[in-house]
C-alpha cells in the first residue's frame, strides 16, 4: 500500500518556527529502514511516534495518526532526545 502524508498548514508552520523541522525531513525520517514506531494514546485517539534518522543525520520524532489510511496525518515533529537516539541504535543490535 502506498502511504501519503498530510499536515495541517497551521500546525506545520508552528513546527517549522518552533523546531525548524521541514516536511521533506519528516518524509525522509519515515523512509528510514531502521526507524521504529511506538503507540501513544492521547484523548481516546491512537497516536503513533515514529523515530527515524534523516539522510542529514538528524534524528526526528514524528507524532502522527493513521486513522485516514493510506494517509498519515502528521501532528508534530521535533528532534529526538538522547533516550530515543540510544533506543534507535539499541534496536539495530
Amino acid at each position: 500500500m502506498d502511504i501519503g502524508y498530510v499536515w495541517d498548514e497551521t500546525k506545520y508552520q508552528t513546527v517549522v518556527k518552533e523546531h525548524n523541522v521541514k516536511f521533506y525531513e519528516v518524509v525522509a525520517a519515515f523512509e528510514d529502514p531502521n526507524g521504529f514506531e511506538e503507540i501513544s494514546l492521547v484523548e481516546h485517539e491512537d497516536r503513533w511516534l515514529w523515530v527515524g534518522k534523516t539522510p542529514w543525520d538528524r534524528f526526528l520524532i514524528v507524532v502522527f495518526t493513521d486513522q485516514d489510511l493510506p494517509l498519515y496525518r502528521i501532528i508534530t515533529a521535533y528532534d529526538a532526545n538522547e533516550k530515543w537516539v540510544e533506543e534507535y541504535y539499541e534496536r539495530q543490535r
